[in-house]
């Protein structure tokens, strides 16, 4: 069972609670392990009336000349009182919807995705002697850098297939997990590990990030066909594409995701708006459906579908505050389709591992979009400190300067330069596109930077 970075003594508290605020309350589940939710449901009641035009209220009792005679329903006997069982002869019925005949269809299309992450967290010589003090430092002025794992839960769509992989489109933020941190005293990084998906049928199998879109939250990831049995691929299959362009407010949808981590979950709703401009905690603002289907933890990257079990939207976020209630958003399938075929054409890339990972040795932070939008600073991350005698500082990079690429893939947020050099061992050699400020514009430079290990980073 993998367990969330929990400290005895205080030293590890700081990574493991910077990691689980650190994800996003769209929708993405970080947890221990599955066994480890404790959770309360509370569920709406949901009534069906049904009436006739015969029905009337009955304000007092008339005497009978007769008595009628009395229903009997196993031991309980009705006498006068009419039962809900409904007739032939009613002349209106109300239901309750069953899109069970649709469900079965979607289900097969929509994955669980577990997101396995790795966390460093590295405690200060100074922290070390203080807690030395109490029997648990080294109490020798030592830095301590300890390893963990733990589990993030979102789901998946799978959309087709290629000559060799199974292809499942989901949110960005599902599919890459990079985080970090640091204090006075700690400092940690979290970044993805391993995906693995769950089908339908149950069974599991390991997957590959092809490419990812943190500004559209969109992310495809692959499974070998190889890897899967004759039995899985007869039980799966991909979705069907709608046009979200032609949704209305007040059409029925369908929200099926892997709510909480606890495997698929069906919720059904109405389209509330269209083209909601949303911002996430990632800072990005974007142009959502909104529904009323409950959209849970976990259900991220999960299908959104129509009555006729056309996929019409990725669920991607909701809304939490104190007095909200359904208020989820998910992003339209019609705005998301050339990414999605973009990100499914691209090679696949494995993160290198931890051990093997480069470095650059700076500190970022986002250039905000009123900075942009104000102050005509380029998207990017803007460097806010250099290393002594790290890589950065050796190529000639500068404070203040904003990251735009890496080797010619844009970068439009600090987490995504943290994404993309994830993918870049120490000793690879990478060419940084950079605004650099010059009086009241920006010039535009290149510059290559030779990576090293975290070691190697922290031995300067």
């Amino acid at each position: 069972m993998r367990k969330n970075p929990s400290y005895k003594s205080g030293r590890r508290a700081f990574a493991a609670a910077a990691l689980l605020s650190a994800s996003l309350a769209s929708g993405l589940i970080v947890s221990a392990a599955p066994d480890a939710y404790a959770a309360v449901f509370h569920a709406e009641d949901m009534t069906a009336a049904a009436s006739t035009e015969e029905s009337e209220a009955v304000s007092e009792m008339e005497p009978e000349t007769e008595s009628e005679p009395e229903t009997a329903i196993g031991e309980i006997t009705t006498g006068n009182l009419q039962t809900t069982e409904m007739t032939e002869d009613s002349q209106e019925i109300h239901v309750l919807p069953d899109v069970s005949d649709v469900a079965a269809s979607c289900l097969a299309s929509v994955v669980s995705i577990t997101n396995t992450i790795e966390v460093t967290s590295t405690s200060s010589g100074s922290i070390e002697n203080y807690f030395g003090l109490f029997g648990y430092g080294n109490n020798n002025n030592d830095s301590r850098t300890e390893k963990s794992e733990s589990e993030a839960y979102g789901s998946g769509v799978i959309i087709g297939e290629d000559d060799t992989n199974l292809l499942i489109v989901t949110n960005n933020h599902v599919a890459v997990y990079d985080k970090s941190g640091n204090s006075t005293f700690y400092s940690y990084t979290a970044s993805t590990k391993s995906l693995s998906v769950a089908f339908v049928d149950g069974t599991e199998q390991e997957a590959t990030l092809i490419g990812a879109d943190a500004d559209a939250d969109l992310a495809v990831i692959a499974v070998p066909l190889s890897q899967l049995s004759a039995d899985t691929l007869s039980q799966i299959r991909a979705a069907s594409i709608g046009d979200s362009s032609s949704a209305k407010i007040g059409q029925g949808v369908i929200a099926i995701g892997n709510a909480l981590g606890l495997g698929q979950t069906l919720t059904v709703g109405y389209i509330s708006a269209l083209n909601r401009d949303v911002t996430a905690e990632d800072g990005v603002t974007r142009s959502l459906m909104q529904v009323d289907a409950a959209i849970n933890g976990g259900n991220s990257g999960g299908g959104l579908f129509n009555d006729r079990g056309q996929l019409i939207g990725i669920n991607s976020a909701k809304y939490k505050d104190v007095g909200v209630e359904g208020i989820g958003y998910a992003i339209p399938i019609s705005d998301a389709i050339d990414t999605i075929n973009t990100l499914k054409s691209q090679t696949p890339r494995t993160a290198v591992s931890e051990a093997e990972k480069g470095y650059l040795g700076i500190i970022g932070q986002d250039v905000d979009s009123a900075t942009v939008t104000y102050y005509g600073y380029p998207e990017g991350a803007q460097v806010m400190q250099i290393y002594s005698g790290s890589p950065a500082a050796s190529a000639g990079l500068q404070l203040g300067d904003i990251i735009t690429a890496v080797n010619g893939t844009e970068i439009t947020t600090y987490d995504a330069l943290r994404t993309e050099l994830s993918y870049y061992a120490a000793g690879d050699t990478v060419t940084l596109t950079v605004a650099r400020i010059n009086g009241s514009q920006f010039d535009t430079i290149s510059i290559d930077v030779t990576l090293v290990s975290r070691d190697a980073l922290q031995a300067n």
